[in-house]
């Protein structure tokens, strides 16, 4: 009754209601919300699960058209082209999430 249709369930919480015993009231209330919520996160991951394999399909149909294309060569030579570039300047923590700020002004020498 406890995971049952609703009308069970009330059903159950009446006749515990007769006993006026609050803790058993309370526990069959508690039970039965985090049923719900033990429902909806199951429901939730089965969803998650299903777009993580869409996700993984995908990935693997790209690759596929990645390596038929010879991309990986192409991307080699890029590789190496990125060896030669100059270092860059390291951005600052704020600059990386898009907050670039003015530079401290210099010390004077």
């Amino acid at each position: 009754m406890l995971i049952g249709r609703t009308t069970h369930f009330k059903k159950l919480r009446n006749a515990a209601l007769t006993t006026n015993n609050f803790g058993v009231i309370a526990n069959i209330s508690r039970f039965q919300q985090d049923h719900d919520i033990l429902r909806q996160l199951i429901q939730e991951q089965e969803m998650l699960s299903a777009e993580l394999e869409l996700v993984r399909e995908r990935l693997g149909l790209t690759r596929g058209r990645l390596e038929a294309t010879n991309a990986p060569h192409l991307v080699g030579q890029l590789e190496w082209e990125e060896d030669r570039r100059p270092n860059t300047v390291p951005y600052t923590p704020k600059q990386r999430h898009g907050r670039f700020t003015t530079a401290p002004p210099f010390p004077a020498a």
